[in-house]
């Protein structure tokens, strides 16, 4: 069971975003997980340690027009069922809906689901109003980032206890190197270019600041989704306009903020109805002062020592702050090492972490289950191709989740950092190959030094997403069980089931599949990887198999003379022929990226070599006779899907490739 899910519907990193990674920082020991589309967010989020389920990239935009607003409800629909997927998948102990989009895709999970909701945006409407107060009226907690926000959700106050204002933070120590503000008046606006930021507006103020301030300049860095271009041209425009000509330079976005901070002598803000307002931090603890609105978040953050605040909205208010700062510069310098000092204080991302975990920590039931097997019965062996950043994750995820569980690398002479990534992590045993000698000798080699009861042949793109590995690991070695194969439940990068576990070939339900598509009928006769309760099955691929090592050993585990493809099915036939069954185990359950080294060494999936495989092992172990049959329903199966596929209107190119190898068979 994973102990924190956190669900965003946005894969940009923003303020809110950059916030969520914090909150999961707050409980990295427990290896949480996010679930978020491609993009920023998720790079971050890799980058951090964090592992990571993908979920398809969706339009932020809900308005404009009835078509556009049926696709946002559309959307928001999908995304609760995929919600409600991943948390009958994954199970996770609690999870964290970032967002209103992710908050109200939360309806959708059963009573009783453990759900903080992390609101952060004012209610942009009375129907939406209603709904979010829904749903922060089932979360077991809610965080806001401001006492506004907060205001602003719960009037009346009916949640009490249950909200509660978590404060983002930056690092102080990050800023700390940012150069002396220059001498010269330069102000900056820092943050996304959209409408209700009010970028127009700082333009307004500093053409009217100019009139006392001659030399003034303003730097705008940040950047603008596809819809909201025009803004970005209609400030162009207004910038070349005489009272601005060459003062206004429009930068786009940049990564990181202290550049543009170290040429500015002060930030201005004029978001009217800012939730709370990150780059103000930013900017105090870089030692600019700030010129605010006297409203909502920013009203929060800053004081007088520090500040300038002005009627939000009001260009020539905020024209005379601006001026009452940039137009003294020693005050300005006085102003900054107060704001410098109010971050250090008040708002450091340490103090944020501290505050979620402590709420998050409020949120999670008690533990009340047996720990099961110890870290020390259970060794984790894979084999390594080129493969540094997915055995980092690997690596990363079992220290999350089974510390102190003892690792065995076997690396195929790569050419990357693999050696070196391994070698750097504890209890990790890493054996140097001076040639790639393919996978199933590789894993033997791993297995001979094994010392523990229980072995876990994994693959080096493998994730865990909680310490289940460790519970079916018990199942293995439990005494009053004969000896079997087990195969977790394993899931794509989408948190979908992959088809990891197989009937046996030329079976009663392997040959009825291949005229019944199981996407119509989905028994887990004909599926096994959909089943919900353990179950026999022919075979499992060998992206993850746990067995007693002794097991294993007796078993091979894997027929040296295969390189590659086709060890897993071999092992299923052999381990039935010593009768050694293969059992489905879906109450364990990781992640899988995927083919990563064979990607990489055929550009894509090689389905001849597949194929080839598969008709080989069931020859070698079952009999010619029973691989032309196999041949046939291999045929038989991908003509269907096909068909099924196209009538569908759906792309069947994956499937025609698959039947052009199979058939390719037939002319050896």
């Amino acid at each position: 069971m994973s102990s924190f899910l956190f669900v965003s519907y946005s894969g940009v990193l923003g303020g809110a975003e950059r916030v969520l990674l914090d909150a999961a920082a707050a409980v990295a020991a427990d290896g949480p997980l996010l679930a978020c589309p491609p993009g920023p967010l998720a790079d971050a989020a890799q980058h951090a340690g964090l592992s990571t389920v993908r979920l398809p990239h969706r339009s932020l935009r809900a308005r404009g027009g009835i078509r556009r607003g049926l696709g946002a409800a559309a959307a928001l629909a999908a995304h609760a069922r995929e919600l409600r997927r991943l948390a009958r998948e994954l199970k996770p102990e609690v999870i964290v809906s970032w967002g209103m989009r992710s908050g109200i895709a939360a309806l959708a999970l059963p009573r009783g689901t453990r759900v903080l909701y992390a609101h952060h945006d004012f209610l942009p409407s009375p129907g939406v109003a209603a709904v979010v107060r829904r749903v922060a009226g089932r979360a077991r907690l809610v965080t806001v980032p401001s006492a506004a926000v907060g205001r602003d959700l719960d009037p009346r106050g009916r949640l009490g206890p249950r909200l509660r204002v978590i404060s983002p933070g930056v690092d102080p120590a990050r800023f700390a190197a940012v150069a002396p503000a220059p001498d010269r008046p330069a102000a900056l606006l820092l943050g996304a270019v959209a409408p209700w930021k009010r970028p127009e507006l700082a333009l307004e103020i500093v053409a009217r600041a100019r009139q006392v301030l001659p030399g003034l300049t303003l730097q705008v860095v940040g950047g603008a989704v596809a819809e909201e271009e025009p803004l970005v041209a209609a400030l162009a425009r207004r910038a070349a306009q005489p009272d601005l000509a060459g003062a206004v330079t429009l930068r786009g976005p940049q990564p990181d903020p202290r550049p543009a901070l170290e040429q500015a002598a002060c930030l201005l803000h004029c978001a009217p109805a800012e939730p709370f307002g990150l780059v103000i931090l930013e900017a105090l603890a870089a030692g600019r002062p700030v010129v605010v609105p006297d409203a909502a978040g920013p009203r929060e953050i800053v004081d007088p020592e520090c500040a300038e605040l002005y009627p939000a909205g009001d260009a020539r208010a905020g024209a005379e702050a601006l001026v009452r700062v940039l137009g003294d510069p020693a005050r300005a310098r006085t102003m900054g090492t107060a704001g410098r000092a109010r971050v250090e204080a008040r708002f450091t991302a340490a103090r944020t972490r501290q505050a979620f975990r402590e709420a998050l920590s409020g949120v999670r039931p008690p533990a009340t289950r047996d720990p099961g097997t110890g870290a020390g019965e259970l060794t984790l062996v894979t084999v390594s191709f080129n493969s540094a950043a997915e055995l980092g994750r690997l690596i990363a995820s079992r220290d999350a989740h089974l510390p102190g569980t003892a690792m065995i690398v076997v690396d195929c002479a790569s050419t990357d950092a693999s050696v070196s990534v391994a070698a750097a992590a504890d209890r990790v045993q890493v054996i140097a190959l001076q040639e790639n000698v393919g996978f199933g000798r590789a894993c033997n080699r791993g297995l001979a030094e094994v010392t523990t009861g229980a072995t876990a042949l994994v693959n080096p793109d493998i994730e865990l997403t909680d310490a289940s590995l460790r519970e079916l690991a018990g199942e293995a070695l439990r005494p009053d069980r004969p000896e079997r194969l087990l195969s977790p439940l394993v899931l794509n990068a989408d948190g979908t089931r992959q088809e990891t576990a197989h009937p046996r070939p030329v079976s009663a339900a392997d040959l009825l599949r291949a005229v019944v598509p199981p996407a119509l009928v989905p028994s887990p006769r004909l599926a096994p990887w959909r089943a919900r309760a353990p179950r026999p099955v022919g075979w499992a691929v060998g992206a993850a198999l746990i067995a007693r090592t002794q097991t294993l050993r007796r078993l091979g585990p894997f027929d040296e003379s295969i390189f590659m493809y086709g060890e897993d099915m071999d092992l299923g036939l052999r381990a039935a022929a010593a009768g050694v069954p293969t059992w489905f185990w879906p109450a364990a359950r990781v992640l899988h990226a995927g083919a990563h080294a064979t990607g990489r060494a055929f550009g894509g999936e090689p389905f001849e070599r597949l194929a080839l495989a598969r008709h080989d092992t069931v020859t070698r172990r079952l009999g010619p006779r029973r691989a032309r049959v196999d041949r046939l329903a291999q045929t038989v199966t991908f003509a269907s899907r096909i068909a099924l596929k196209t009538a569908l209107g759906r792309s069947a190119q994956r499937e025609r490739r698959q039947l052009a190898a199979v058939r390719g068979l037939g002319r050896r």
